[in-house]
Parts: C-alpha cells; structure tokens; sequence
C-alpha cells in the first residue's frame, strides 16, 4: 500500500518539499512555491494549496515541520524513516540499512531500554503528543 495518512502543514519551502521527495513523496504540481502550505497524501503526492482549501481529514501540523514528516513518513509497508517508541519516553527512528548506512534504530538521546522487542511504529496521537512536549 504505502503511505496511511495525510497531512498538511502552514509552511512551503523548497527545503521542505527536497524533504518530502526524500520519503518518497512526489510533486503533483509546478507552482509549489506560490502557495502558504503544502499537503502529504496517502497516494505518495504533495501539493502546494492555501490554507483555507484543507480538508478536514487532513491532519494539520501548523508549523511544526517535525510533527509534519513524523506523520508524512507514516508507511504501512515499510518501518524505514519511522519514529517509534516504546511508551515510557523512549524514541528512535528505524533504519533499513538501504541508504548505505547500517540498518537498526537511531535512538534520540540513550534509551532507557534497549529490547527493541518492547518498541511499536508511533501512532499519530503519539506523534502529536511528543511533538507537543517539544515545543
């Protein structure tokens, strides 16, 4: 299948979208500059739009980039480029290895546990709620 959720967030910048083609996304349209936001979907696509044309199924970001890939990086067939936690504040992102780089997990900052058996791929509340803390 591919990517499950869609997203949208009040920021567009070519660094932004240079992001997004790195998890796989692809432009739909030319003028992604013009606009005040840009959409993840579910289909692989991202769009530029303005900020009173998102759907309502679409989970706004605001700002906040990282909240953004977080939830546009969210694949159901792949664990690559993904957050996971195990529920007691402990983060990493998975690595497959396909980049060239050794596969395993990147843990943000040293975990409490290491048993990657006690991990799961974050949902998006999860996201949401870390993300918040950060700010």
């Amino acid at each position: 299948m591919g990517f499950t959720t869609p997203c949208f967030i009040r920021k567009n910048t070519p660094k932004l979208q240079e992001k997004l083609k790195n998890i796989g996304y692809r432009s739909l349209d030319n003028d992604n500059d013009k606009r005040d936001g840009l959409v993840a979907d579910r289909n692989g696509f991202m769009y530029s739009i303005f900020e009173k044309n998102v759907l309502g199924s679409t989970y706004n970001c605001g700002t906040n980039e990282e909240l953004f890939l977080a939830i546009a990086s969210l694949r159901d067939d792949t664990d690559d480029n993904q957050l996971f936690t195990n529920g007691k504040g402990d983060w990493g992102i998975c690595r497959d290895g396909s980049d060239g780089g050794l596969p395993g997990m990147d843990f943000y900052g040293i975990p409490n546990d290491f048993n990657l058996s006690y991990y799961h791929k974050a949902t998006v509340n999860e996201l949401i709620e870390h993300f918040k803390e950060k700010e």
